[in-house]
């Protein structure tokens, strides 16, 4: 029987199929596109595979885990979904699945999944934003480099620019995800990125719905002008602060809505459910 394909890490800028010591295993159980996810998986976690490594060619893979090469397909679509692998089209060293570093679109997939599966309140996911935003800003106030403030500021340039609500919003992400890198924690802005993605839908809806998009975009642009210069002066506190008044204050010219705690002790109202 032939060799199994194995597994190593590759360096180059055109990456060769990786390759090492632990070789993937024939499938014994389960639905066989399941194992191939599994074992892929491991792979990553064990670090026999790393970001830029390209895995064996499909028929390769298939004889790698001894599997059919419609499961080896449906696995790796899987894995192309969820953000940790991308497909290279095309024939020769550069096409295959590779592995991939930005993997936030997956989490953002699942999560906006699950928001509207379950239902999720609004308000749930409200009061979740705030705590980031405010977590993330206090941060910011206090590591941001000149050319990273610089960088928020030309942001907020390409938003006053934006009259489009769909452009608006991709720069608005933007601008609250540099705020999360700018805190120093890597997992900040891969949650803020997919928080905002899994009620983007929710937020473009409501400012095409709008009356006068132009006054409250004007407004959303000051508002950000605001933020920059608290997170500018370096004081974490008035920092966070802004960041909170921002998020509930949107909420409420938006959807009516405030982070979940405080709602329910104002007013005791029902919550409502993102469909």
């Amino acid at each position: 029987m032939k060799q199994p394909a194995v597994l190593n890490r590759s360096r180059k800028a055109s990456p060769t199929p990786a390759s090492s010591k632990a070789a993937f295993k024939p499938v014994l159980h389960r639905r066989a596109f399941e194992d191939v996810i599994q074992q892929i998986e491991e792979a990553i976690l064990d670090g026999r595979l790393a970001v830029g490594d390209r895995l064996p060619s499909e028929r390769e893979l298939a004889e790698a885990f001894q599997v059919s090469r419609p499961s080896v397909r449906e696995a790796l679509r899987v894995l192309e979904a969820f953000g940790i692998l991308s497909a290279r089209r095309g024939v020769g060293s550069d096409s295959g699945s590779v592995v991939r570093g930005d993997g936030h679109h997956g989490l953002a997939n699942t999560l906006r999944l699950h928001v509207s599966l379950l239902r999720i309140p609004l308000t749930d996911l409200l009061e979740i934003r705030e705590a980031l935003d405010t977590w993330s800003f206090r941060g910011a106030a206090t590591k941001a480099s000149p050319e990273a403030l610089a960088g928020l500021a030309r942001l907020v340039d390409q938003m006053e620019a934006a009259l489009d609500p769909e452009v608006f919003l991709e720069r608005d992400t933007e601008f609250h995800v540099s705020i999360a890198k700018m805190s120093g924690n890597a997992v900040a802005p891969l949650f803020t990125e997919a928080l905002r993605e899994a009620i983007s839908r929710q937020i473009l809806g409501a400012f095409r719905d709008l009356a006068d998009w132009p006054s409250e975009h004007a407004w959303l642009v000051a508002e950000h002008r605001r933020l920059v210069a608290a997170i500018r002066s370096g004081e974490a506190e008035s920092a966070a602060g802004a960041a909170s008044d921002h998020v509930r204050d949107f909420y409420r010219r938006m959807f009516g809505e405030q982070p979940a705690a405080r709602r329910k002790r104002k007013t005791g109202g029902r919550r409502k459910g993102l469909a």
